[in-house]
Order: structure tokens, then sequence, then C-alpha cells
């Protein structure tokens, strides 16, 4: 009897150190090549998000500036890929909230974006307007972070800058802004002279997720009258509360979805991994004192 303990024992502090060197293992993998592999925008990626705002046009007649109210949406739908880039087919359609008219024809804008799955870069070589920096913010963001960012309006990538850390409807969020002024984009076709973009923009972030939760943009367009910069378009807009309630519900699955198969999960399999190792090694410890004792 005695002797099949002593096997069950040797075989105990042979199968301990085994195990958990495995656990570790995996959990060293999962948090450095297996986590990372599959943590990526779904090959089936669908969204439409909502905006609401006002835009002021110059009035030729009367050298004024004419505002309205409009409603845009914004439709993502993933179509494919090509090229190790994800496809991304995106509508935007903008329509006069005190008229009802579409003046998706102006304001409008249809194309496919080609973008990295994992960082959520533009992949410029692939995406048919060689549109570069990021599509969504990465992931995770911490405090006094930056990175750039596609402005559709500017046609170029735009750096937005960490501002403060709040607290946004119950959610830790970081604030970032882009700030930037006297963009050249162009000439107006119809008097020549140049246009310049001063766009302001605001993005509430999840910083775990990456998520907007919230975003306000006020985009300014001018020309420069000898040397004087003229407004001639102004577009404020925001997301619609349909799509801020969308986005922290977005948010907090995400995040807690990260926390524990990002974080929590595989540091637990490595320390219950590391915890085996050493409970073998201190009784294989222990066992070689005991026998010594016996013997002498």
């Amino acid at each position: 009897m005695a002797t099949k303990r002593r096997g069950l024992r040797r075989y105990g502090t042979l199968i301990l150190p085994i195990v958990g060197a495995m656990l570790a293992i995996f959990g060293a993998l999962w948090v450095g090549i297996i986590f990372p592999s599959i943590d990526k925008m779904p090959a089936d990626y669908e969204r439409t998000l909502y905006f609401d705002g006002t835009f002021s046009v110059v009035n030729p007649a009367t050298m004024s500036m004419d505002s309205f109210p409009v409603e845009q949406t914004l439709a993502q739908e993933a179509v494919g890929t090509e090229g190790g880039a994800l496809l991304i087919h995106e509508v935007r359609t903008v329509v006069n909230a005190a008229t009802g008219d579409d003046i998706s024809a102006i304001y409008g804008d249809e194309s496919t974006l080609a973008i990295d799955a994992h960082s959520l870069e533009f992949m410029s070589e692939v995406d048919e307007r060689g549109r570069w920096g990021q599509f969504g913010p990465p992931r995770p963001l911490g405090v006094g972070d930056s990175f750039t960012l596609w402005h559709p309006g500017a046609q170029q990538a735009l750096t937005a800058n960490y501002v403060s850390k709040e607290n946004f409807r119950g959610l830790g969020v970081l604030v970032f802004e882009i700030d930037e002024s006297a963009i050249p984009i162009g000439t107006d076709p119809q008097s020549g002279m140049e246009l310049y973009l001063s766009p302001k923009v605001t993005l509430w972030i999840e910083p775990s997720s990456g998520t907007v939760v919230n975003q306000t943009s006020e985009t300014v367009t001018s020309i420069d009258m000898m040397g004087t910069m003229v407004p001639v378009q102004i577009a404020s807009v925001q997301y619609a509360e349909e799509t801020i309630v969308d986005l922290m519900g977005t948010a907090g699955s995400a995040r807690t979805m990260l926390l524990w198969f990002r974080t929590l999960l595989p540091w637990i399999t490595i320390g219950v991994g590391a915890v085996l190792v050493i409970t073998s090694v201190a009784i294989v410890a222990v066992t070689r004192v005991r026998l010594r004792e016996v013997r002498v």
C-alpha cells in the first residue's frame, strides 16, 4: 500500500510540472500570438452611423450665410478582401431635414475602402483612393497618445491629439481632437478661387476597444480673398442620439470581452501554470528532505 502511494506521489510530481509548463506556455502564446491573430474587424462587418447638425452655405445673391438642418447617414459594409485588405463599401447620404430633400448629389459620397482588419490602417496600395492613416482609432489607447485619422474633406490623414480623460455617461473615455486650419483643397469651380478647409473634430473614445462613442465635427470651408479667409460653407454635425446609445452598448460589451480574453484569462492561465510548477518543485524538495531524515 505504501509503495502504491509513493508511486502516485511520484506520478503527481511528474505530471504537475508538465501541466504547469503547458498552461504557462499556452498563456504566453495566447497573449503574444493567438489573440492578436483573432483580434480583428470581422469579415461580415456592417454598421450604420447617424448624424444630425447644421449646414451653412453662402448665398451669392445676398453674400450672407443661409443655414438649414441636416441628417446624415453613413452606411458601411464589408464586401470582401483584396491583397490582404478588408474591403468596406461606404455610402454617405445627406438630407435637408427642413425640406426632406436628398442633397447627397452635392454633399454625399460613395466609395470602397481598403483597410488592415487588425490595425484598422488604410492599405493605400489597395485602396481605390490611395487613403492612408487610420480608418478608426487604434487599440488600446492610452493617456497622451496620438494617431492619424483619415479625413475625407481634407483628403488626407490628420493627427488626433489627446485632450483629456473623462467620464461619458458612466463610461471612462479618452477625448481626442483634430484641430487644423487652412488646408488647401483645390479651387472653387465657379469662381476659380483657392479653397481652404479648417476642420475641428472631437472624439470620445473607449480606450480598450477603440470605440468612438461620441463625435462632434465643425468644418469650415473658406476662400482666400486678398489674404483674408472668407467662409463659404460651415458644416457642424455630431452623432445622433440613437448612434451614441448603440455605440455605448458596443463599447461596454467589447471592453468586457477584451478585459477577459486579452488580459485576465491568459494571465490567470500563466499564473496557475507557474503555481503548479513551483508546487511540484516544492514537493520534490520536501520529499528529498524527508528521505534524508529517514535514512539518518
